[in-house]
């Protein structure tokens, strides 16, 4: 057919160079040898129409095709249909061994689901049998408590034993003398009312000879100032000789007091007990508390970052384990396969052809650029198929590509051509001419 076809088109540019040298001898025989025209006059240009036939091959194809293939590596595991069979849009079409997919999705389906519940527990609450716990484990501490204390509660335990602590702060205080703070703000105050002493005494010498002098403002304020300096001098003093012996005793006399009132608390009980059993309280307590004010925001918070994120881990498991199985993207016929059960994909590589086959096209392969700007798309095309010859077409140019091909060293454009519904029988591949004209 390709030989037929150059054979043609031979001949119509073997006719289109005879025609235009019969033109040119034409228009040598009607204007050579006339005069030449005056300046300004236009020369006639002699139009010679080229032939209007358009020859093409090309090829059937489905109106609708594609080449299929996986974004992943694998192992082929099944191919679930034959070539020329007939296909739905989702079907899916072969599959890779999937086994390690599978296993990341079932275990990033249990970690959320772990998410999840521990997410509801947060929320609900705790629930009454562990608050009943946490309030048995605070009564058992409490009377462990209490009869190690011979009967007192711990709350009167706790009350003497911080008034022996109190009284023991005191005594100890009041031995170890004043510290370098106290004798600083001692001073400061001394210093202060020494100041404030002098400027009332200023005051009360500018009045001083006055009949009424003692009962002038001037004489009231030296009274005061006095008194608070003596009072000043006084504290400083004492700060600075430290406690008197007398003083100590009856400190020491609170501690042995409090003591004592503790002993009778404790009814004799061993201190070392009583302090671990105090300390068993007041974790029983805080445990009871935390048990009965739930969850915090943060944990909340904390809680459905983990949730989402679990979603996430299994929304991408699940993405991987479908990306090994290649579906139909459109209802069609599966035109060819490359591949077989067992054998290796590679990510990109064609693996089904698809076709849809209800509706059939022409593209062209060597359409030059000489015959392109020839036809327009609407245009009606003449179809002949090398395989059904004495079979014509009528078909409607449907689409041309803008950019060209270098095809066998010519400038060739593809056209589509929409060919009209047949009982021919036509397959994928088929060769076909496209003439016009």
């Amino acid at each position: 057919m390709n030989g037929e076809h150059t054979l043609s088109r031979t001949i119509a540019i073997v006719l289109c160079v005879v025609g235009l040298a019969i033109a040119a001898v034409a228009a040598y025989m009607l204007y050579g040898q006339r005069p030449a025209t005056a300046q300004g006059e236009a020369t006639p240009v002699v139009v010679v129409e080229p032939p209007a036939e358009v020859v093409a091959d090309g090829y059937v194809l489905p109106v609708r095709r594609a080449a299929l293939s996986l974004s992943v590596p694998g192992t082929v595991a099944e191919v679930y249909v034959a070539e020329g069979e007939a296909v739905a849009a989702g079907q899916p079409l072969l599959a890779l061994e999937s086994d390690s997919q599978a296993a990341a999705l079932r275990q990033a389906q249990a970690t959320l689901a772990g998410a999840e519940a521990e997410l509801a527990r947060l929320w609900a609450g705790p629930r009454p049998e562990e608050t009943a716990q946490a309030e048995a484990q605070v009564h058992a501490a409490e009377a462990r408590l209490q009869r190690l204390a011979g009967g007192a509660t711990p709350e009167e335990v706790a009350a003497a034993q911080q008034s022996v602590t109190v009284a023991e702060a005191s005594l100890a205080r009041v031995q170890a003398g004043p510290t370098s703070e106290e004798l600083t703000a001692a001073d400061a105050g001394l210093r202060l009312a020494e100041a404030r002493l002098r400027q009332a005494q200023a005051a009360y010498d500018k009045v001083a000879g006055r009949a009424d002098m003692g009962l002038t403002p001037q004489a009231l304020e030296l009274e005061q100032a006095t008194i608070e300096h003596e009072r000043a001098q006084a504290g400083y003093d004492n700060l600075v000789a430290g406690a008197t012996t007398e003083e100590v005793r009856v400190y020491e006399e609170q501690v042995a007091q409090a003591q004592a009132e503790l002993q009778t608390v404790l009814a004799g009980a061993n201190p070392a007990d009583i302090a671990a059993a105090q300390a068993d309280v007041e974790a029983a307590r805080a445990a009871l508390a935390l048990v009965q004010a739930g969850a915090r925001p943060e944990e909340l918070a904390a809680a459905e970052a983990q949730v989402e994120a679990a979603r996430a881990a299994v929304e991408q498991a699940q993405a991987a384990l479908e990306a090994t199985v290649l579906t139909a993207p459109f209802a069609g016929t599966v035109g060819a396969l490359t591949v077989a059960a067992r054998e290796q994909a590679a990510p990109g590589q064609p693996l089904v052809q698809l076709g849809d086959t209800r509706a059939w096209v022409v593209e062209t392969d060597n359409l030059s650029e000489l015959d392109v700007v020839k036809l327009a798309v609407g245009d009606s095309v003449g179809v002949t198929l090398d395989a059904l010859p004495g079979a014509a077409l009528e078909a409607t140019v449907l689409a041309i590509r803008p950019a060209a091909e270098m095809k066998r060293g010519d400038v060739t454009y593809t056209v589509t051509v929409s060919l009209p519904a047949t009982s021919l029988s036509l397959r994928w591949g088929l060769t076909a001419a496209v003439r016009k004209g």
